[in-house]
């Protein structure tokens, strides 16, 4: 079953970019792939949210859109990839070591949803520019995906869509109220938990989404919407929090730890407008 999965998938794509990867190349290509991660999409998108009005890249509202289409694709992969739990290629494919399902690309799926939402959201060129720029990036992730044996070409094509199709609902939901596009974030972690169990990747996007939500009412409530936020106020709050989430992941840390650290790293990332002026 695994051999008929992965000849769906493109495995012989896959094999033939992996292995004319020159070695001296692996690291970097590896590099390069981080601005498809995790790690890029929950930090690039609050530093826009928080700091692109004041740079006239786009309002703040957008900009909480553009954050809730990014904790939410988090969220969303977590869910497709418990879902189909479908594996990665061999370790004699691989470029580097990588775990976990590999059905949809996670890097695909969230660089399709993040720039997606940046090209429709930003007010910097045109928009046919943007839209060129965004999917060249996504083409880019998924290409280093291949390149690194990660992944086959059916999970990157899957990720993009999937990413694609879900920027286009929430942006489409959001334009009435940003709060609709955070509960649906929500939904989609409880919908993970259900799924895939309360193990720590849904736990983490359910507490991220939940503090998102919550950072959202309050910015609301004290009409913080417009106020600026610098950098000196900002980078201790999220370095702190963001790196304290990070920690609970990268060492095993308890369910309870993980949900609470990333719900306050959630309330945090879209709440600090409360501390501004």
């Amino acid at each position: 079953m695994a051999a008929v999965n992965a000849l769906g998938r493109s495995a012989g794509v896959t094999e033939a970019l992996a292995g004319s990867i020159p070695a001296a190349l692996v690291p970097v290509v590896a590099a390069l792939t981080f601005l498809g991660s995790t790690w890029f999409v929950v930090s690039a998108g609050p530093a826009v949210y928080l700091f692109g009005p004041s740079r006239g890249w786009l309002s703040r509202r957008d900009g909480a859109r553009l954050l809730a289409v990014s904790v939410g694709a988090l969220a969303v992969v977590v869910l497709a990839k418990g879902a189909f739990a479908e594996p990665r290629p061999p370790a004699s494919v691989m470029r580097v070591a990588e775990h976990g399902n590999g059905f949809p690309s996670g890097h695909a799926t969230g660089a399709a949803a993040f720039y997606g939402g940046l090209a429709a959201l930003l007010s910097v060129g045109t928009r046919a520019r943007r839209y060129a720029a965004g999917a060249g990036l996504v083409a880019f992730v998924a290409f280093t995906r291949l390149a690194l044996g990660v992944h086959y070409l059916g999970d990157v094509v899957a990720g993009a869509l999937l990413g694609a199709a879900f920027v286009a609902v929430l942006l489409a939901l959001t334009r009435r109220r940003v709060a609709y596009g955070f509960a649906v974030a929500v939904l989609v972690a409880v919908a993970a938990v259900a799924v895939v169990g309360p193990t720590k990747d849904p736990i983490a996007a359910l507490g991220g989404t939940v503090g998102a939500l919550a950072g959202w009412w309050l910015v609301t409530r004290r009409d913080a919407l417009t106020n600026e936020v610098s950098v000196a106020t900002a980078a201790p709050v999220l370095g702190v929090l963001g790196g304290a989430a990070a920690l609970t992941l990268a060492f095993d840390g308890s369910l309870p730890a993980v949900g609470v650290t990333h719900a306050l790293a959630g309330v945090a990332f879209v709440a600090l407008p409360v501390l501004g002026r």
